[in-house]
């Protein structure tokens, strides 16, 4: 996880947190995160990545909507960065 951006990580905490969000469900969550519009051009090629990196699993939910879900080393991916921060942040 110490590869990825920031908005990566976060794209992957909004995909973990969803049931097989849609690029659309994913999008209206972050902007919600981010107060601001997310354009297509920056939320696609995020995502692309962490499926090349294998963090999530990309599915069609038909033939215009893909879905995606967190794989196992995206959740492994979490609970490492969790375990890491927790020696600095004390919750």
């Amino acid at each position: 996880m110490d590869d990825l951006t920031g908005f990566q990580r976060d794209l992957l905490y909004v995909i973990a947190g969803a049931d097989q969000p849609s690029g659309q469900d994913i999008k209206e969550e972050i902007e919600t995160y981010y107060s601001s519009d997310i354009n297509h051009g920056r939320l696609y090629p995020n995502l692309d990545t962490l499926v090349n990196k294998e963090l999530v699993e990309k599915g069609e939910l038909d033939r215009r909507t893909n879905y995606y879900a967190i794989s196992d080393e995206g959740y492994e991916a979490i609970e490492n960065r969790r375990d890491w921060e927790s020696q600095y942040v004390d919750t």
